[in-house]
Parts: C-alpha cells; structure tokens; sequence
C-alpha cells in the first residue's frame, strides 16, 4: 500500500519465454516494478531459469534478472497484465491452456500475424484486450539465456483507435523497462504495417539463407521485397486500412512512386546494414517449422478472396511450404 510505504508491484505474466518473450521479460522484471512470471513448454529453458533462480540477458545489454519461470499453466491463477509472445502457429493451443487465468487489466499480443487480436478477444472478451505489436528481436543461444540483437519500437493502442490510462500504463512500464515504446491511436495501421514489412524479408531470409543485411543489400532481392511489399498493399488498401513508416518498415513511403526509388531507398536503409536474423530464418537454421503458415495463409485466402492478386507472395510462400515438409520429413 502506498500510504505504508510498501510498494505495489505489477503481477505480469509472459506466455513465451523466446527471444521476443524472454527479452521483454527481462527487461521488465529489472525494473523493479513488476513480479514476472514467464510460461513455457517443458524442457532445458525452463528448467535453466528456476535453476538459475534468473534468467540471463546478453546482446544489446548484458544482466541477471529475477524471473519465475513455470512450465504448467496451471499454477498460474491471476495477474494484472497477460502478455502473449508465442510462435503464431501455437497460439490456439496455449489459449486453451491459459484461457481460465482472471486478468484485471488488460490482455495483449506482440505475436507475429493480422488475426491474433481476434483470437484473444474470442477468449478473453473484446474490452480486456489491448492491441500491441513489437518490431524487436532476438535469439535463445542457450537455456537460460536470451540474446537481445535489436529494438525497432513497441506500440500498444485501444483496438477501436484510442488510447487509455491502462495503454498509457503498459507503456510507462515498457519505457522505464528500456524498450523504445509509444501508444498509438492506429494500432491496426501499425499492426498491418509491421507484417507488410516483415512478411516479405522473412520470406527471402528463409529462402536465400541469409541474415536482414544479405537480403536487403543485395538490389536483385531488393526488387523482389518492394514487388512483395507492394502485393501486401493492395489487401490492406482494399480493407481500408492505412499503412505508415513503422520501426525499420518505411512501408507507407516504399509504397508511394516508382518501384525504382524503392529499391534505392531499401539499399540505402537502416536494414541493408542490419545484422539481425529474421526469426523465420532461425526456425529453418534449427530444422524447425517457420509460423508464416499461420502468419501468410490467412493473408492469401483473404487476397483470393476478394480476388487481389498476390503472385510474388503466393509463389515465395508456396517454396516455404515445401522446404517446410522437407524439415518434417528429416
């Protein structure tokens, strides 16, 4: 209590203890104004961080952080913010097993993908959700241990367009944590904006075996980026729904003039210098499925849908899929 002197900590808990996860969970258990329980699925990461009694942060910045780390949902009962970070692909599963904790502010997603928010309001009910997006990234070298690589910005915004105390809140906590965070009264925009960006340099990471710089130096996959970027355009412009210049993603000014001074710009940008890996990439580096199955497909069936042409991504997605059952099979 306030009037006592004892201080109030914020009960957080974060399903997805990854690269994404475990970054954001670190960070804000060193504040010393949350309680941080991290839920994962059973094994050496887990089991590294109770042992531990912390989970280790290295890369951007390096430190211990006192962390709870369980892998049974289960013992999870309540808390004040619920924070989602698992693969795309997992997230109907973890629902069902996280569906019964009683969250008194507010539940979001810094997951990958356009259809996640529905997928919590279906639980959780559409006034507990707050709409979120991360353009942050990292790896998990070793158990117990997350590698911070980079920070291109965190928002959080009302899903009907707005701001609130409990946005302003979440974002207060996120700033003090050492993420570059803002409220938006778009996160839809920002939402889209985010996977138009992030959809196509996956895609020819994955494909070309190569980090963020390889692919966005290189003018031949350049061309194909800005041919991609522009595909996934359309389907948000049919929607109505605006893209911006995003964290790394300057998709709004991509968009806009000849493709030509597009690709000139992509050459010059921030991301033909950048070292980072797209996670995509590290799924097939560790012969494991990407979650553009559950991040592109819904993205194509709508474009056929409403009869957009997406050739560049359909054909890009549908190697993916095919290396993919490769992966499967060894």
């Amino acid at each position: 209590m306030e009037g006592s002197g004892v201080t109030i900590m914020k009960k957080l808990v974060i399903v997805g203890p990854g690269g994404l996860g475990g970054t954001v969970a670190a960070l804000l258990a060193r504040t010393g104004e949350c309680d941080v329980t991290i839920i994962g699925r059973p094994g050496a990461h887990i089991d590294a961080i109770q042992q531990q009694r912390a989970l280790r942060l290295t890369g951007l910045q390096e430190f211990n952080s006192k962390v709870n780390a369980t892998d049974d949902p289960k013992s999870i009962q309540e808390c004040d913010i619920l924070i989602y970070t698992v693969k795309a692909q997992d997230t109907e599963a973890v629902l069902t097993t996280t569906k019964h904790i009683q969250v008194h502010e507010g539940v979001t997603s810094l997951q990958n993908g356009v259809v996640k928010d529905e997928l919590l309001i279906n639980v959780f009910g559409k006034e507990k959700v707050i709409g979120g997006l991360a353009v942050v990234a990292g790896e998990r070298p070793v158990p117990g241990t997350v590698d911070w690589t980079y920070d291109g910005g965190t928002q959080f915004g009302e899903l009907d367009g707005g701001t609130s105390e409990r946005v302003d809140e979440i974002v207060g906590l996120f700033q003090r944590a050492g993420l570059i965070t803002q409220s938006s009264d778009a996160i839809l925009s920002a939402t889209w904006s985010k996977m138009v960006g992030w959809i196509p340099i996956g895609l020819l990471a994955t494909l070309s075996r190569q980090n963020n710089a390889g692919v966005m130096s290189n003018r031949q996959l350049a061309t194909e980026y800005i041919g991609m970027v522009r595909e996934l355009q359309a389907l948000a412009a049919a929607k109505e729904i605006p893209l911006i210049d995003l964290g790394p993603y300057h998709v709004k000014t991509w968009c806009q003039g000849a493709a030509e001074a597009a690709i000139e710009k992509i050459l010059t940008s921030p991301l033909a210098g950048s070292q980072s890996t797209h996670s995509a990439l590290q799924d097939i580096q560790k012969g494991i499925p990407t979650e553009f199955q559950a991040c592109v497909g819904p993205i194509l069936e709508e474009a056929q849908e409403r009869s957009i042409p997406m050739q560049r991504v359909q054909i890009m997605y549908a190697t993916l899929m095919g290396l993919e059952e490769t992966l499967q099979r060894v």
